[in-house]
């Protein structure tokens, strides 16, 4: 939490952009900024770390991404790097973000430098999912890995399945002739984004 809320002050979007540098601080360093791994601290001497104590940085860190969360986490609310102007132009002219062009970023032209492989898990302890499966006797022969890449895109998220359904989207999507063929008002869409693979137009993950 920001020295503010600790403190009970009133507080903006502040408070959000502290909540920031903790997670880039925690990304980069692998811990919190205000205790070490492993460490167990009482909470009132966590709040008064972060009131009152600065902030130390491992070699990790690079003299850009120090400055940045830095400013982040500086604990008067008035000097904190953010949102004061309107705007996030202080942001994007971090010196850690100089070979980012923001306006290809919002376009969606960059390749971001790390893609997930949508059929990866990534757990924390990968053993753990071998034990699982052992246990359970799962065994995933040629065609079940071959039927599994190809429906684990990652492109269906949860969220916006439930919306199609429950806005009725997803039915109307789905009405197919009993024949099994395109009902005529959906002729206009191509053929090669429109034809089902089976009468089922939208396939939802249970």
């Amino acid at each position: 939490m920001a020295p503010e809320l600790l403190r009970s002050e009133e507080y903006d979007f502040s408070v959000d952009y502290f909540a920031l540098g903790v997670t880039l601080y925690e990304m980069i360093a692998a811990r919190g900024p205000f205790r070490a791994r492993g460490e167990k601290v009482e909470n009132k001497e966590l709040k008064q770390r972060i009131l009152s104590e600065p902030v130390s940085y491992p070699e990790k860190f690079s003299a850009a991404s120090k400055d940045f969360c830095e400013a982040l986490l500086e604990k008067d609310p008035e000097k904190r790097l953010g949102f004061s102007d309107g705007s996030c132009d202080r942001l994007r002219t971090q010196p850690l973000f100089k070979d980012i062009n923001w306006r290809q970023l919002e376009a969606g032209m960059l390749i971001p430098p790390f893609i997930p492989d949508s059929r990866t898990v990534y757990a924390k302890n990968i053993q753990d999912v071998g034990a699982f499966s052992t246990v359970r006797g799962v065994v995933f022969d040629k065609t079940d890995t071959e039927f599994f890449q190809e429906f684990a895109t990652g492109n269906c998220p949860i969220p916006w399945q439930e919306e199609m359904i429950e806005t009725g989207i997803f039915g109307d999507l789905n009405v197919w002739r009993a024949d099994g063929q395109m009902p005529d008002d959906m002729k206009g869409i191509a053929a090669e984004e429109a034809a089902p693979t089976s009468k089922s137009g939208m396939c939802l993950v249970s």
